[in-house]
């Protein structure tokens, strides 16, 4: 009865989905009321294939002919750039913007010029695995799922839950250890 019930839901944020212009928002307050292991790794199978489905129609309905990491991640590399990938524990100068499927640029995530230092989890697990596929001076287009970007709760005002993003990655330095 509760899988019934679960599915019939999904179906129904499925279906209300189709045809809008907005992320996929599938509310996270509608876990299954037994939140066994087994109902939440079904939970997680249905959206990351929902996903799936999502980002297909946008790349195809683009015509954009992106490569796939084995993360999910969807890229193509605009600039190959030069000289070593970074590795974790370096200093990486990167620009960098984001904007959700509809077109819709997050203003404060538009253009950020940042420094970090790669694996300490200080950018979004997509973002630095866009960063580790880039040389000093390469740039990006990549399409990260929603749990590899911003996950379930989301940026502010700016990402909401759930939400697969496009973004423009650049690598501008590798600083010297």
């Amino acid at each position: 009865m509760v899988r019934r019930l679960f599915f019939s839901a999904f179906v129904a944020a499925l279906l209300s989905a189709c045809g809008s212009n907005d992320a996929p928002q599938i509310p996270a307050n509608k876990l299954p009321v037994d939140h066994t292991k087994e109902n939440l790794i079904e939970y997680n199978r249905q959206y990351v294939e929902f996903e799936e489905d999502e980002i297909n129609h946008y790349t195809d309905s683009l015509h954009l002919k992106m490569e796939k990491s084995p993360e999910g991640i969807r890229y193509t590399i605009i600039e190959k750039g030069n000289g070593r990938l970074p590795v974790d524990g370096q200093m990486v100068d990167i620009t960098y913007s984001v904007a959700l499927l509809n077109g819709e640029h997050c203003d404060e995530l538009t253009n950020r010029h940042t420094k970090v230092e790669m694996g300490k989890g200080k950018l979004p697990t997509g973002i630095e695995k866009a960063v580790s596929m880039l040389s000093v001076g390469g740039r990006g287009d990549f399409i990260i799922p929603a749990l590899l970007a911003y996950g379930v709760s989301g940026r502010d005002n700016c990402v909401p839950p759930y939400s697969p993003v496009r973004c423009t990655v650049v690598l501008n330095s590798i600083e010297k250890k």
